[in-house]
């Protein structure tokens, strides 16, 4: 997965809809900056992507 893609997951998983949305655009792009600094296949990657998927699998 790309970092645009892993940081708008990471801020739909955190977000609750409403009090966040003004700052989405910042922060998907702070989060996009600071993920393009690890390596592609960084175990921190990996760990955020599958902890973003286990909160959509109990929010669903």
């Amino acid at each position: 997965m790309n970092n645009s893609k892993l940081a708008k997951k990471i801020v739909d998983c955190l977000s609750d809809g409403y009090d966040d949305e003004e700052n989405r655009e910042e922060a998907e792009r702070a989060l996009c900056n600071d993920l393009s600094q690890l390596k592609e296949d960084s175990i921190v990657k990996t760990a955020i992507l599958r902890m973003c998927e286990t909160i959509e699998e109990l929010t669903a």
